[in-house]
Parts: structure tokens; C-alpha cells; sequence
């Protein structure tokens, strides 16, 4: 059920989060835009601190960090966007790329949802995060389409490998 909030003039009401700091690597920052995903949502499953823990992105194994883009693709601003997520610079603040706020605390012109369905399981909404396009550039589509170039290269690299490979068993001699 979606509810639509504004932001009351109470003079307790404040931004909640932090100032961080996020490596300039790739699959760092797609642990931090995961990260805020987790901090908006209840999601409780085994290891998602270990996959948003971006100032230890190094510590992952390449599976891992494989792990990492997947669960970015299943968890994409789509799935949030004008239900958790919203784009608003103004809401947003000068020096910030995203903001987090309480549901309780909200009661503005956005529409936000109490829940959402992820993989096919309900998930509530804890805290609702506004951002400026550019944070969503730079912490997920510029890492997500440079790791996705990076994997398909990957991925065709080992298919001309074992096309070799494969060739050198068979023991065929081409000659172009």
C-alpha cells in the first residue's frame, strides 16, 4: 500500500545517516549502493553484511565480487524508484548526493510504500532515500556498465581460450 508523506516543519525532524567515504573502485561503490538499499529495507538475509561492507571491497573473492554485480542487478533503482528511492535534489541538501529519512518522519509530496515484494518475498520499508542523479550515476549505472564491459570481456576471452584449447587437443593446424 502506497502512502504519500511530506516533510513536517517539526523542529526535531532531521536527516538521519552519515558522511562516508567510498573507495574509488567499482565494485566498492556497487557495495555502498547496496549498502543503502540494506539501510532502506529489511533485509536480513545470511552475508549481506559482508556484500555491503564497501570499505573492505578488496577482501571479496572474484566470486564474490561476481556475487556482488548479480545481487546489484536483482536489487536495480528500478525495483526502488518512486517507491523507496526518490530523485529530489532539493530534499537531497547542498554538499549530499543521498538522504535518508524516517517513514516516520515523512510527509511529503512523494509516494512511498510500508513494503516491497524482492524475489518474491516481502520486504518492509524502513527509511526512504532521497539522491541526486548524479550519486545514482556514480554509485550504480557508471560501475554497473563498466563491470558488465568488464565481464563480458571476460566472458569472451575465455570462450576464444578454449576455442584454442580445444583446437590444440583435436590437434587441427589452421592455416589462414
Amino acid at each position: 500500500m502506497a502512502n504519500f508523506f511530506e516533510f513536517s516543519g517539526d523542529p526535531n525532524f532531521e536527516r538521519i545517516g552519515r558522511r562516508v567515504s567510498v573507495p574509488d573502485n567499482d565494485i566498492a561503490r556497487c557495495m555502498y549502493y547496496l549498502s543503502c538499499v540494506f539501510t532502506a529495507i529489511e533485509y536480513d538475509d545470511d552475508d549481506m553484511d559482508r556484500y555491503s561492507d564497501y570499505k573492505n571491497y578488496w577482501s571479496l573473492s572474484e566470486n564474490e565480487q561476481r556475487y556482488v554485480f548479480l545481487l546489484c542487478i536483482a536489487l536495480s533503482p528500478d525495483e526502488f524508484e518512486d517507491k523507496v528511492f526518490f530523485e529530489n535534489d532539493a530534499l537531497t541538501g547542498p554538499g549530499s548526493g543521498n538522504e535518508f529519512y524516517e517513514i516516520s518522519q515523512v510527509r511529503f509530496q512523494l509516494m512511498a510504500v510500508n513494503a516491497i515484494v524482492i524475489a518474491g518475498q516481502r520486504r518492509q520499508v524502513k527509511r526512504i532515500m532521497t539522491y541526486k542523479r548524479s550519486w545514482m550515476q556514480a554509485n550504480y549505472y557508471g560501475p554497473m556498465q563498466r563491470l558488465t564491459y568488464q565481464y563480458n570481456l571476460q566472458r569472451r576471452r575465455q570462450a576464444v581460450e578454449e576455442a584454442l584449447r580445444q583446437q590444440i587437443q583435436s590437434g587441427a593446424c589452421i592455416i589462414s
